[in-house]
């Protein structure tokens, strides 16, 4: 249905999707351009699933990364996993994606920055941090309202 590329500046990458998003979100300037129609459920579907496995599979990765004391990779992939399941909100709630600015707002979880903000250094903390990050994304996940209603998919703890 889509792919995603790596791209300079993405944490992600970026979703095929957004030049469709880009025609839907966009305002004519001059002359005329077919109409984007409504956000497609076979994307909202395939998305939210798509996006849900990257972010699970980036937890653990960086679950890898924080027991071998890896700071850098175990942070870079934790906020990858943010960005990763903020997509997957965004499918689910049909709001269309150009790019990474602002997602994590704009899908309702403002408050993981926080904890990008006071970063443990020992294996142990870091773990626990880790754990603490997973806990807060599967609780957005299983409180979200839209989200609920469409899919039994769940990020693992």
């Amino acid at each position: 249905m889509y792919e995603i590329d790596a791209l300079l500046g993405y944490l992600a990458g970026v979703p095929t999707y957004s030049l469709m998003a880009e025609l839907a979100l966009n305002r004519i300037v001059h002359g005329s351009l077919p109409a984007a129609g409504k956000y497609p459920e076979k994307l909202t579907q395939t998305g939210l699933r798509r996006w849900l496995q990257h972010a699970e599979f980036s937890l653990a990765h960086a679950q890898m990364r924080a027991a071998r004391g890896d700071i850098s990779g175990t942070v870079g992939q934790s906020a990858k996993a943010v960005i990763e399941t903020a997509h997957a909100l965004a499918c689910a709630g049909h709001l269309w994606v150009i790019n990474e600015k602002k997602l994590v707002g704009r899908s309702g979880l403002q408050d993981m920055h926080a904890r990008f903000i006071d970063i443990p250094t020992k294996p142990a903390q870091l773990l626990k941090w880790l754990d603490e990050l997973r806990t807060a994304l599967k609780r957005t996940w299983l409180q979200d309202p839209v989200l609920t209603g469409r899919t039994t998919q769940k990020m693992r703890t």
